[in-house]
């Protein structure tokens, strides 16, 4: 499991979970949703698999429906890695507790169609192809959708724990946030523990290279943080950034004073996907 920070903690101050992680796989967990236009993956759905036939006759084809099915039910080309998410909702009252959230949705770009839900434990499991940039899509009813940062998995990782943030909350945290726009939210995190300034969150700078209509604002230490107009981090090392179109990927730059910040860090390639009407996690790295 990598561990990076939760963004969507942001809301509480909280910036030590696990971030997310998102991808559509084969398993048990959440359903396989036909997209509206089948294509291949309505191929390998034919014949006795739609219509029980294979079930009441009991002869051989049964494992070969099954393959098919699972080849249809898995995110991306081979080889696959087995990727794991745990569910949970964000509890501002108590942050230590992990309520599960099931019927939370994933999607991704690799996989067209391919709808995941997570069950009553919040779990979802399952394949995504090795070796290949990969982002996903986390959605569920009264939260804010999210998007993960682009990463690139070359091993098996389970266990992840992803927060989602209650949609009241929306207004507040992203002021000016809705379907038809974009939103970066960005969470600094140490690297070392004892080195000095670059183990503290504040007074870092974000921006986006040839992006002149990107706006940064920084957001306080306050339990429900606040847009301050400080031009760098606080203690919490929060900040988001509005004003950029969806549908592209984006690279930002951070920096502090006599210190490194990175977003390039185990999985995460440093490029953050963006689409209308979600909020794009991406983790700050600092160190010195």
């Amino acid at each position: 499991m990598v561990a990076r920070a939760s963004l969507c903690a942001l809301a509480a101050g909280a910036v030590a979970a696990a971030t997310l992680a998102a991808f559509a796989a084969c398993d048990q967990y959440g359903s396989l949703l036909a997209p509206a236009d089948a294509g291949a993956m309505d191929a390998s759905l034919d014949g006795d698999a739609t219509t029980g036939d294979a079930e009441s006759t009991g002869d051989a084809s049964d494992a070969g429906t099954v393959e098919e099915l699972r080849a249809a039910d898995v995110c991306g080309d081979a080889p696959w890695v087995t990727l794991g998410i745990v569910v949970v909702q964000l509890n501002i009252g108590n942050l230590d507790a992990a309520t599960p959230l099931p019927g939370a949705t994933f999607t991704s770009p690799l996989c067209p169609g391919l709808v995941k839900t997570s069950d009553e434990a919040g779990l979802i499991e399952g394949l995504v192809s090795k070796d290949v940039p990969f982002y996903g899509r986390l959605q569920a009813q009264g939260y804010v959708s999210e998007l993960a940062p682009e990463e690139i998995f070359d091993a098996d990782t389970t266990g992840i724990k992803v927060e989602m943030l209650s949609s009241f909350l929306e207004g507040i945290v992203f002021p000016g946030f809705d379907a038809g726009s974009t939103v970066i939210v960005i969470a600094a995190q140490k690297l070392e523990d004892d080195a000095g300034a670059c183990s503290s969150l504040d007074g870092i700078t974000f921006s986006v290279p040839n992006h002149p209509e990107a706006t940064v604002y920084y957001l306080s230490a306050d339990s429900i943080p606040q847009l301050t107009d400080a031009g760098v981090t606080s203690s919490r090392g929060l900040a988001a950034i509005t004003g950029l179109s969806g549908g592209q990927l984006v690279t930002l730059d951070a920096g502090k004073p006599g210190c490194h910040v990175v977003f390039v860090h185990g999985p995460l390639t440093g490029r953050v996907p963006l689409e209308n009407g979600f909020a794009s996690l991406m983790p700050a790295y600092l160190s010195p």
